[in-house]
């Protein structure tokens, strides 16, 4: 089986990646797809070196992505994270939207560890450039 990971990842985060190793621990093999928030502007930030060769980019529904990969002979699985309940509130919805769309779909959350919980990629980005270093990876 193989975990997708989705986002917008502006920036990629330390947050980000503790899902991905958790993500590891769960699936054979871990993709990581940056889509296009086309209520949001353009991604500023690139995904660092040492997850580049994972990292897919696509545009429009997630559901179509995952179709395209399915059609390629891979058994996707989304994967998404959870900081706090606000989180969870939004991912019930989130899941019961994409559930519509792609009724067979395969999606498991998982909760980021304590010491990531104030995580935020919005947050990240109001505060001055000396400070973002200690967020991202």
């Amino acid at each position: 089986m193989v975990g997708l990971y989705v986002g917008s990842f502006n920036p990629f985060h330390k947050g980000h990646y503790n899902i991905i190793q958790k993500a590891e621990a769960i699936f054979e093999d871990v993709l990581i797809a940056r889509g296009r928030d086309v209520a949001k502007p353009a991604p500023t930030w690139s995904i660092p070196d040492i997850l580049k060769d994972r990292v897919m980019t696509y545009d429009g529904l997630v559901t179509d992505y995952i179709i395209s990969l399915e059609k390629k002979g891979l058994p996707i699985t989304l994967v998404r994270g959870l900081r706090n309940a606000s989180d969870l509130e939004l991912e019930q919805r989130f899941y019961s939207f994409i559930k519509q769309i792609k009724p067979d779909i395969k999606m498991v959350t998982l909760f980021c560890d304590v010491e990531y919980l104030h995580y935020s990629s919005s947050e990240i980005k109001k505060l001055p450039e000396y400070l973002q270093k200690e967020y991202l990876l």
